[in-house]
């Protein structure tokens, strides 16, 4: 009987190379949200161009009062890889029971497609989570969004709450906060996981029913306005405060390489080592266009 991993690894991985560098790279929900930057190989400015309109009184010369200012961000990426050996003489005490199970149609992908499929969820966790919490002293990441804003949004458009501050609270704080000119169709808050959980539950203690909060699907409008509280995954984990990002989806900037770049993705089987080696190559980061349109808060965690 052939062994399963040595005979379809290859074959799987060269007719499904863009799909899964698209599935690495873009997988993670955060890199759908924001404006995407494609053929990103370095640090790519963001031309950024705002106009001051002066009016005056129509009479005749030439006033010329109104003005434009051109400035530029930089979006600053990071080349990235992973690579992940695997043994499949591993698999030789359950491999045979492996292939029984599929015969009698118990499992119907084949278990390279599982294997690389592992990898490529891993790498789109990993990208989510860097996103926001990647820091740009550690050469494994790209600069994140929290170290971003932490360091250039004013003051003014900052928040923090102690460790007993109501998730609900803290969110109306935010959104309080969030500049006039911000507010726009595609304005929303972003939290993690366990803050949002807090803050429908808390809607739910405070008996707004008429919002109907078991409709939303990680997505809920903050009652009383037109702006989604989202829950992304990248910012789970933090060590000593829930953080939340308040902005236009269209402030935010996340840059790739490339979406397509199937030369980005190797499989093959080493004979020196003895082993299937996969290697997934890309380069990424992400910046906002306007730090002062953006609100950062943080509520301490217990």
């Amino acid at each position: 009987m052939a062994n399963p991993i040595v005979s379809g690894l290859t074959q799987y991985v060269d007719e499904n190379k863009t799909g899964l560098i698209r599935a690495s790279i873009l997988g993670a929900k955060s890199a759908k949200l924001f404006n995407l930057m494609g053929n990103v190989k370095g640090p790519v400015t963001l031309n950024l161009l705002s106009t001051d309109v002066a009016f005056q009184a129509d009479t005749c010369g030439w006033g010329g009062n109104t003005s434009s200012e051109i400035s530029q961000r930089v979006l600053t990426p990071t080349a990235l890889k992973v690579e992940q050996g695997f043994c499949d003489k591993n698999l030789l005490k359950t491999w045979k029971n492996y292939e029984v199970k599929v015969g009698a149609g118990q499992k119907t992908l084949p278990f390279e497609e599982d294997f690389i499929k592992g990898i490529t969820n891993g790498v789109a966790e990993g990208v989510e989570k860097m996103i926001y919490q990647g820091t740009s002293g550690n050469t494994n990441e790209f600069s994140g969004l929290i170290e971003i804003l932490s360091a250039d949004v004013p003051s003014g458009n900052t928040y923090s709450g102690a460790s007993n501050t109501s998730a609900y609270a803290a969110i109306k704080n935010v959104y309080s906060l969030i500049p006039e000119r911000a507010l726009k169709d595609d304005t929303v808050i972003l939290v993690d996981a366990d803050f949002y959980r807090k803050f429908i539950q808390e809607l739910v203690a405070a008996n707004l029913y008429h919002f109907n909060p078991a409709e939303g699907d990680g997505e809920y409008f903050l009652p009383g306005t037109n702006v989604k509280v989202v829950k992304v995954n990248g910012l789970n984990g933090t060590a000593t405060n829930h953080y939340i990002i308040a902005g236009r989806l269209s402030n935010m900037f996340y840059g790739i390489s490339s979406e397509t770049d199937t030369d980005n993705v190797r499989a093959w089987y080493s004979e020196d080592e003895d082993e299937f080696r996969v290697r997934v190559e890309f380069i990424a980061g992400v910046q906002v266009a306007y730090p002062d349109e953006i609100v950062l808060g943080k509520v301490a965690k217990d």
